[in-house]
């Protein structure tokens, strides 16, 4: 089993034993890549050139490697084959899978996660934002983890931490790919704010005053607060006041911190 994931260079202590298995059909993208990620900790790097010679390296390990990290378009075996390959094995269900891709569509990443991944990249991508990603994708591997060591009896395991440690949009999505149902609650200096999921879907957010939509975005961009997560529950107490879905919230979260970072960037 997978330990508790330790922070990345820069956000606490440094990575320790993460091998990474690598997928990309052009050897020039795995070597840039992979300077990437020796710069954000990671200090074993293996390489497969396709799905298919990825599969067979980590049949050959026993899926012993730390995180999955794939490009989309490739030849013989695409990402989102592999991915799906992967979970169908007992020893592949909750391996940290991240994929790195220049697909930015929505439709490409909602498929990308509904296929199992657990976080998704957009090429070009910063240095700070892999390491904050690879941070999260461990976390919620550990999560995964702890659930199945809780057994299908007795209460379901308490799912809690910070978001300094884990992005929001990295925990949205894996309450939406679990298809979790219950209340995300977070903790702030004047109270609290929420998102309410029904099997995934968010079907309502609020902080103060502020609900639906626009109480989403400002949740996502937090960048402290201890959260939890309160699971059960039909939530048929709570009017549904978030119309999109949860994967154009996430879409739409992520553009707008694009957009303050490169205003203050410029400022």
């Amino acid at each position: 089993m997978r330990g508790a994931p330790e922070a990345l260079p820069g956000m606490g202590t440094a990575v320790t034993a993460l091998k990474v298995l690598l997928v990309d059909d052009s050897g020039l993208s795995r070597k840039v890549q992979a300077k990437v990620l020796r710069e954000v900790g990671v200090d074993e790097i293996l390489e497969a050139k396709n799905g298919l010679d990825a599969l067979r390296q980590l049949k050959e390990l026993r899926f012993q490697v730390g995180l999955l990290v794939t490009d989309w378009n490739m030849p013989g075996m695409d990402g989102i084959a592999l991915i799906e390959e992967v979970r169908r094995a007992t020893e592949g269900r909750n391996l940290p899978i991240m994929v790195i891709s220049s697909e930015g569509e929505e439709d490409k990443i909602s498929q990308a996660l509904a296929s199992g991944a657990n976080s998704y990249v957009t090429k070009p991508f910063k240095k700070e934002v892999l390491a904050r990603k690879i941070q999260a994708v461990r976390w919620i591997a550990d999560l995964q983890d702890q659930k199945d060591r809780a057994g299908q009896g007795g209460p379901p395991p308490l799912m809690e931490g910070d978001l300094e440690r884990l992005g929001f949009a990295e925990l949205v999505g894996f309450l939406n790919f679990s298809k979790k149902t219950g209340e995300l609650i977070v903790a702030l200096e004047t109270g609290e704010a929420g998102v309410a999921f029904h099997e995934g879907e968010v079907h309502d957010a609020w902080i103060g005053r502020f609900a639906s939509e626009e109480a989403f975005y400002a949740i996502a961009r937090l960048k402290h607060g201890r959260f939890r997560f309160n699971e059960g529950g039909d939530r048929g107490d709570r009017p549904r006041r978030v119309k999109q879905s949860t994967v154009s919230l996430l879409m739409e979260a992520m553009r707008l911190l694009d957009e303050e970072q490169q205003q203050a960037a410029g400022g």
